[in-house]
């Protein structure tokens, strides 16, 4: 083969190099074939330029290329080797000898990259539902077996015990069709940020991403300024969904099935208690707001709810079983100020279904390990560092359900770094070795 125009020495380099590869051989054999059997060329003195006879050539292409040689190979993935090493060095080099400024640039952008992606779980003011419908769909994951009553409570033979469930599949079913309309409700008028999860049930989803196993109520916390619209709103939904309005607090219930059905398990509120209110209920309480803190209207268990703003502003979204619902920015500060003096697992001795006292029963948690999950909390980055003064800022949690070595689900959510060093089995920080 013929290289016009090139140095002596490029020309040998070329040609080795062709020599090296099966399909550059098998096209300077045919050229070759070519060259030695084709007629002398002849005039044509019609058209006045050269031409040649077509010949009839055999493609000898596959006979020529066979496997590389194995030394080719070596040679061939070595060289492929060192490249990929000079690419990342040269990447490491870049990075390691860009100016601080750079440096820093770079850093401050990434750090405005994470803000955002933490914004995602901050409760926007009016309108959440596109919002929530982004985040992870809470149907689409593992989830543990739920326990229920085999007779609804109320029907002859029905018991409650402490620490055991509450609640029959219908009186379920039932439950989460008046959380979802009130969830709707609050949607559809335009307050979504006017609410949050509240004591035993706000302890339910930090503890359990559920109700709690043994509770028999949800309980809500609502601004006090929008009473008037949601009370108007749900007046309308009558007879499917009944309000009992007072002057603290009001209890939404379900239409009420007839006595005589007391013994099948229908979805509806029953009367079951000496009140005109029918069980399940959603419990809602109301807040009032000044500068620093928010109040509850009503008492409960003789003494005054208060808290400090900037524990429950912003909202966060945390899971609530299927849904993602508005919960306080420092849920964990909030559950120790209402719970202060009880980190282990209790009933409260009063009944919400029969409206009365009840017997009271209190446990290590980790008791219960082996029957219903809980959540550990961890960091989902492990090189955050664990300095006291940005343990109130906001960052990537990890949520683990678990029952007892087995987990259920995992869940990245957005809280004050805190409440990734809570314990499972307490309500309490863990202890630093």
């Amino acid at each position: 083969m013929k290289f016009y125009g090139l140095p002596k020495i490029y020309k040998t380099g070329v040609r080795r190099f062709l020599g090296r590869w099966p399909y550059a051989t098998a096209e300077m054999t045919r050229t070759k074939l070519l060259s030695k059997n084709s007629p002398k060329r002849r005039s044509s003195k019609a058209c006045g330029r050269h031409w040649r006879e077509p010949l009839e050539v055999r493609d000898i292409t596959s006979e020529t290329s066979g496997a590389m040689d194995p030394r080719r190979k070596i040679q061939f993935t070595t060289i492929l080797i060192l490249i990929a090493l000079i690419i990342l060095l040269y990447h490491f080099l870049e990075i390691s000898i860009r100016p601080p400024d750079v440096r820093r640039i770079l850093h401050f952008s990434r750090m405005q990259e994470s803000q955002l992606e933490l914004q995602s779980l901050v409760v926007d003011s009016g309108h959440t539902e596109t919002k929530r419908q982004k985040l992870l769909n809470l149907e689409k994951i593992g989830w543990p077996e739920r326990e229920y009553l085999p007779l609804p409570m109320g029907a002859p033979g029905s018991r409650q015990l402490p620490l055991e469930p509450k609640f029959s599949r219908g009186q379920m079913r039932t439950v989460w069709k008046l959380f979802a309309t009130f969830v709707n409700v609050m949607e559809e008028i335009g307050f979504s940020d006017r609410w949050m999860l509240y004591g035993g049930t706000l302890l339910g989803s930090f503890r359990h991403h559920d109700i709690i196993p043994w509770d028999d109520d949800l309980d809500l916390l609502v601004d006090v300024q929008v009473r008037t619209a949601l009370r108007e709103k749900l007046r309308s939904l009558k007879p499917d969904i009944l309000l009992q309005e007072g002057e603290k607090r009001d209890k939404i219930y379900a239409k009420l099935i007839k006595p005589s059905n007391s013994s099948n398990d229908e979805e509806g509120s029953r009367e079951l208690s000496v009140y005109s209110w029918g069980w399940p209920y959603l419990d809602v309480s109301y807040y009032s707001s000044n500068a620093t803190h928010i109040e509850e209207l009503a008492w409960s268990y003789g003494r005054s709810y208060s808290y400090a703003k900037s524990d429950v502003f912003p909202l966060l979204f945390r899971p609530f079983n299927m849904h993602w619902v508005p919960t306080p920015r420092n849920t964990f500060t909030v559950l120790l100020h209402t719970y202060p003096e009880n980190d282990l697992c209790s009933t409260s001795g009063y009944s919400h279904i029969f409206e009365n006292g009840t017997e009271s029963q209190i446990v290590t948690c980790k008791e219960l390990a082996g029957r219903y999950a809980f959540v550990e909390h961890a960091p989902l980055y492990e090189t955050v560092q664990d300095k006291d003064d940005k343990q109130n800022d906001l960052d990537w949690i990890r949520e683990r359900l678990v029952l007892g070595d087995k987990i259920i689900h995992e869940i990245r959510l957005v809280a004050p770094r805190r409440e990734s060093n809570v314990e499972t089995y307490r309500l309490q920080a863990k202890s630093k070795m």
